[in-house]
């Protein structure tokens, strides 16, 4: 009988710490969160990696990619991403792609959007040209440092449809409005 006592004593005493917003303030988005994620929201981010990647077994590579999606429903995003790379090979490259995502706030700081997408990728090489289509899957792990601006650490598997996966984490910086 007191252990159902104490116990039902610590999960009251910790419904009454966990945060929850005043009143008179507007939750203003999907759920939980800071707001990320309502309808009509325009996200503009940027992933930029810095790897070591299994595409060739070794060396280095830099990407960076810029990106636009748009909330076309709460927490549901599409989108389109432009890439730029260069590598230790000194190989250069352009990407093209699109994508769609569903964001899940967990409190008003931290939350994940899950994004698959596809992408072609062109390499300019010293020897030649290389060319790809690649499914894109990612999970950005975000906190939103301040209302409408975020930082991610986002880790990433490349479906290469004509050659190898790639696989890694990339940072993410971004915000919304």
């Amino acid at each position: 009988m007191v252990t159902k006592a104490v116990a039902a004593s610590v999960v009251a005493g910790a419904l009454l710490v966990l945060p929850t917003p005043a009143r008179a303030q507007d939750p203003g988005g999907a759920g939980l969160g800071q707001g990320f994620g309502a309808q009509g929201q325009i996200v503009i981010s940027g992933d930029a990696t810095a790897h070591f990647d299994k595409y060739n077994g070794s060396g280095w590579i830099f990407e960076v990619r810029p990106a636009a999606d748009y909330f076309i429903m709460p927490s549901v995003t599409v989108g389109a991403v432009v890439g730029f790379g260069i590598d230790s090979a000194e190989n250069k490259g352009v990407l093209v792609g699109g994508r769609a995502g569903y964001s899940l706030n967990f409190t008003d700081h931290v939350s994940v959007w899950a994004r698959a997408g596809i992408s072609y990728n062109h390499v300019s090489a010293p020897g030649g040209s290389n060319s790809a289509t690649a499914a894109n899957l990612s999970l950005p792990i975000m906190y939103q440092v301040v209302p409408h601006l975020f930082a991610a650490l986002s880790p990433y598997y490349n479906l290469n449809f004509s050659g190898n996966d790639s696989y890694g984490f990339a940072s993410v910086i971004g915000g919304w409005f």
